[in-house]
């Protein structure tokens, strides 16, 4: 390559950046920042939500569905299932933490689950986020941020125990 084709590349590059950059200016002049200059309400990122208002509106077909999609890839539901990646949720309301007999739960959640029975707002707790709800755990899901979601899945795993005689 000779110098004039070394200088043609150099222009092309410094024209270039020159209309990436008058672009930009344009685009920021033309679309101001909307971000407040104060946020007007500040929601609590770790804050528990009483999940009990909730349940009395909550659907559990649509639990079911949703159990489906989001669990149903680790997780067992019927009686006597044999552990997944996840242990068989089959009875999970009113039952301890962490009691499964066979599947190896992680040490942060025996340690968080120590004591505790996965009530109501223990398992809206856990969806919400099982990081926060036990650090360490090998949990995979990021969290259910809508209350309703999880109430939807709570009420479905309420009918998921063996009938009273």
């Amino acid at each position: 390559m000779d110098g004039r084709g070394l200088n043609r590349s150099a222009i092309a590059v410094l024209l270039s950046i020159g209309v990436m950059v008058g672009a930009y200016g344009v685009a920021r002049c033309l679309v101001p920042d909307t971000a407040p200059a104060r946020l007007a309400l500040m929601l609590p990122g770790h804050g528990a939500v009483v999940i009990g208002p909730y349940l009395q509106r909550a659907d559990a077909d649509h639990g079911a569905r949703m159990v489906e999609q989001i669990c149903g890839g680790c997780h067992a539901f019927r009686a006597g299932a044999d552990d997944v990646a996840g242990p068989n949720l089959f009875g999970v309301v009113d039952r301890p933490v962490a009691s499964v007999s066979g599947y190896a739960y992680s040490d942060a959640l025996h340690h968080a689950g120590s004591g505790r029975v996965w009530t109501e707002q223990a398992l809206s707790d856990w969806l919400s986020g099982p990081d926060r709800f036990a650090p360490g755990t090998r949990m995979s899901l990021n969290g259910l941020s809508d209350p309703a979601l999880r109430a939807d899945i709570i009420v479905y795993l309420r009918t998921l125990r063996q009938p009273q005689d």
